[in-house]
Formats: C-alpha cells, structure tokens, sequence
C-alpha cells in the first residue's frame, strides 16, 4: 500500500528520532528477522521493521561517518539524513546488494553532499584496543601504545578519501570488495587497489612498529 506523502512525512520524523534512540521493546520479534524480510516489511509501511534496521545498521554507519567527515558535529546529521533517504526509498529496494552494502552507499552520497570530506576523525577500539592501564601500569608500555594510536590516526587521517574510505569498509566494517565497489562506485578491482595503496601507506609509516 503506498503511503501518502503527509504519512510519509510523519514516519520520516520519527525514524529520524529512532536514530538517536534505544530500541524500542516493541519490535523484539522483529530484530529476529533477517535484512531482506525486514526491507520487505518496512516498504509496506511497517516502522518497528525499519527501526530494526536503523539499530541493526545505526553503529556501523556512524562508525563509518565519524571517520569520513571532519565536522564531528555533522557526524549525526549524516547518518540522520542516511536513515531519512533510505526510508523515503526503501519501496525500491529489490536485494540486488546486501542490505548493508545498499546503506553504505546511501550513506556515501551523503558525506559527499556534506562537503566536508576532509580529515578522518580518531580511530576507536575496534580498531585496536589500547592497553588498559588499569591491567598493565606499565608507563612505558602505555605510552607506546598512545604513541602508537596517535601515528595510526594521523596516517589514517593523511590519506586520499577514497583510499581511506576502502580501508574502513574493509578492515573496519568487514565489506567485500565487490561490496566497497558497490558502496564507492568503483569496480571490485579499483576498490582492492584502493585498499591495497592504503595498507602500502600505512605500513610504510607504521614501521617503526613492525617486529
């Protein structure tokens, strides 16, 4: 059933609110059901389904944006806007891509709309974990590895976006490279190229770190 264009813009307000919010206690049956049952479900209307792919997807694109975009603070407004365009057209989704895939390019669009594609921001412990100086009060060992985490993020931090961006999706957020191709724009081989350039960068300015 098609939705009108005023319940649509109700339901964009509220899956913008969802992006920021807990998920709800009455969708728990939906985030059970697999990517393509959910799209399914949300291209009829059905908001908890959508919602469950906003929590499901929600950390991962933040991830994603909070790497990509320099303005922190539209850090949220990207992936707010993400969420937004992908609800507005989710009737078209027809599973050619993974779900996720489908969002990343979405999302792609948007930091390149935003105009600020200029310096990554700083890795996170998915990444690497630092060493807990709680567990190894080792002042030598704890300033290696801030050391360490500061050199990576500023090498991260120094290269080409689309080299950057192909790192991310593929160290970070575990996409194939038919599926960083997809997301880029780019061929699975230009997007392997990418990623290959980006590790040849990074391990020649982490060297001092190799053993």
């Amino acid at each position: 059933m098609a939705r009108s264009p005023r319940a649509r813009r109700g339901a964009e307000e509220e899956v913008a609110a969802a992006v920021d919010t807990s998920p709800p206690e009455n969708h728990s049956r939906a985030m059970h059901l697999g990517d393509r049952t959910l799209a399914a479900a949300a291209a009829l209307g059905e908001r908890a389904a959508f919602e469950t792919i906003v929590h499901r997807y929600g950390p991962m694109l933040y991830g994603y944006v909070r790497r990509m975009v320099a303005d922190e603070a539209a850090v949220d407004d990207v992936v707010q806007e993400t969420f937004v365009a992908a609800w507005r057209r989710i009737d078209r989704y027809r599973g050619e891509a993974s779900l996720k895939t489908w969002l990343f390019r979405i999302c792609d669009r948007k930091i390149i709309d935003s105009h600020r594609v200029r310096y990554a921001e700083p890795i996170d412990d998915r990444l690497i974990d630092p060493i807990d100086p709680a567990v190894d009060s080792d002042p030598t060992v704890v300033l290696s590895n801030t050391e360490f985490l500061t050199a990576l993020e500023r090498a991260l931090a120094e290269l080409p976006v689309r080299q950057r961006a192909a790192w991310v999706l593929r160290e970070i957020d575990g996409l194939t490279f038919p599926e960083i191709g997809i997301t880029l724009k780019l061929s699975s081989g230009a997007a392997r190229g990418h990623h290959h350039r980006a590790q040849a960068t990074l391990r020649q300015r982490m060297r001092r770190w190799q053993r």
